[in-house]
């Protein structure tokens, strides 16, 4: 498996059950910041002490996804160690589906921004590179650019 780490979107296997999950959440928590604020400790589970899960361990809002007929009316908090990613991802050159959707959006904010204010541009990419998405905004903004270019708007 790769070292790419669990993203909002991504569908994973709950190693305790086999079954398949939604990632609808990264709640910003760790296990013991989740704990705390949940009154309901996650490392007494029965589910997640099997996979060495630590207080240390993210924790993501997930859905179960088994067939067609599934309609998830519960969200539930698993840590990460409990996940496993489906590496879907490989079919598309190793890059996961949460980036692709952070391109895309970033693209039409570029096309946005650039019709509207360049000074917006700037804005725009300094905010992308500060919450760790350099690499998707740079792509995002030449893919604005050339759009711009064929359209003949630059």
């Amino acid at each position: 498996m790769s070292e790419q780490s669990i993203k909002l979107g991504d569908v994973c296997l709950d190693l305790a059950q086999g079954r398949p999950v939604h990632v609808i959440a990264d709640t910003g928590q760790t296990v013991a910041e989740w704990s705390e604020a949940n009154n309901y400790n996650l490392l007494d589970n029965y589910g997640n002490s099997r996979f060495d899960t630590t207080n240390d361990d993210r924790v993501f809002d997930v859905v179960y996804c088994s067939s067609l007929k599934s309609r998830p009316s519960k969200t539930y908090a698993y840590p990460e160690s409990r996940l496993g990613r489906i590496e879907s991802e490989v079919a598309d050159a190793g890059r996961q589906v949460a980036d692709r959707v952070v391109v895309t959006v970033l693209e039409k904010l570029f096309e946005r921004a650039a019709t509207d204010d360049d000074g917006a541009v700037a804005v725009l990419e300094s905010y992308a590179t500060d919450v760790g998405y350099a690499d998707e905004a740079a792509e995002a903004r030449e893919l604005a650019e050339v759009d711009r270019i064929i359209r003949g708007e630059a």
